[in-house]
C-alpha cells in the first residue's frame, strides 16, 4: 500500500481483466503486469492505485450459486472501504454478455448507469464528495484466431460491437470520463477471445494515465 498521506485514490472496479487473468495459464499476472499496477507505477507515490478487480462479475444481473459476483451488492462495502476515493474507473460488461443472463446491450448499459448513480450517491470522494468517474467499455468479445470462443459468451462478438456507442452516452449524460478500450485493443491473436495480454494491460494503463493528466484531478 502507498502510505504517502497526500496520495490520490483510484479504485479500479471490474471483473477478471482487471483482475488480471492470463488467458493462456489461467493464472494471475504479476501486480506490475495488470493495468491497475502500470497505472501505479506510471502515476507514483503521489496516487495510491486499489484493485477491485473480481472475476466473474457483472453489473447488477444474478448468477445462481455466486451471488457474490453481482457487483451492486457488494458495491456499497468496496466503496466504503476505500473512500476517500479520488478517481473511480469502472471496466464492466463482458460477463453480462453470458447466454444465462440473456441481457441486451440495453440492458447492460442500463447496468451501468444504475452502478454509476450509486457510486455517485455514496458521496464518498474528498469532503463526502462525488470522486470522478472514469468509464471504460471493455474490449469486444471475438472469435479468437485458432480457439473456440467460450460457449457462454457466443453472442458476445456482436453485442460487444454495439455496446461502446451506448457506454459513451451514459459517461455523457453521466458526466463521466470515457474511454473504449476497444479503439485499441484487439483480442483475436493470442487470446482465448475476452481476456486481455500483457501488451494490452500495458496500453490500457497508459491511456488512463492520460485521461488522469489531461483533467490533473
Amino acid at each position: 500500500m502507498n502510505t504517502n498521506p497526500d496520495a490520490k485514490t483510484i479504485v479500479c472496479y471490474g471483473d477478471s481483466n482487471t483482475w488480471g487473468a492470463d488467458p493462456n495459464s489461467n493464472e494471475r499476472y504479476p501486480a506490475n503486469v495488470r493495468y491497475p499496477g502500470v497505472l501505479q507505477d506510471t502515476l507514483g507515490d503521489g496516487y495510491e492505485v486499489i484493485n477491485e478487480g473480481l472475476c466473474g462479475r457483472i453489473f447488477a444481473a444474478k448468477e445462481p450459486g455466486k451471488v457474490y459476483r453481482t457487483g451492486i451488492t457488494h458495491l456499497k462495502s468496496i466503496l466504503n472501504t476505500n473512500e476517500p476515493i479520488d478517481i473511480m474507473t469502472v471496466m464492466l460488461g463482458t460477463n453480462d454478455m453470458k447466454n444465462i443472463f440473456n441481457l441486451t446491450a440495453d440492458d447492460i448499459t442500463n447496468h451501468l448507469k444504475q452502478t454509476i448513480q450509486f457510486i455517485k450517491n455514496e458521496k464518498i470522494g474528498p469532503q463526502k464528495g462525488t470522486p470522478r468517474i472514469i468509464v471504460i467499455c471493455p474490449p469486444p468479445v471475438v472469435n479468437p484466431e485458432g480457439k473456440d470462443l467460450d460457449k457462454r459468451l457466443k453472442d458476445a462478438p456482436i453485442k460487444s460491437l454495439i455496446l461502446p456507442k451506448l457506454y459513451s452516452k451514459v459517461a455523457k449524460e453521466s458526466a463521466c470520463d470515457y474511454l473504449n478500450a476497444g479503439d485499441f485493443i484487439n483480442l483475436i491473436n493470442g487470446t482465448d477471445g475476452y481476456h486481455m495480454l500483457k501488451m494490452h494491460h500495458e496500453v490500457l494503463g497508459k491511456k488512463i494515465v492520460e485521461i488522469i493528466k489531461q483533467k490533473q484531478y
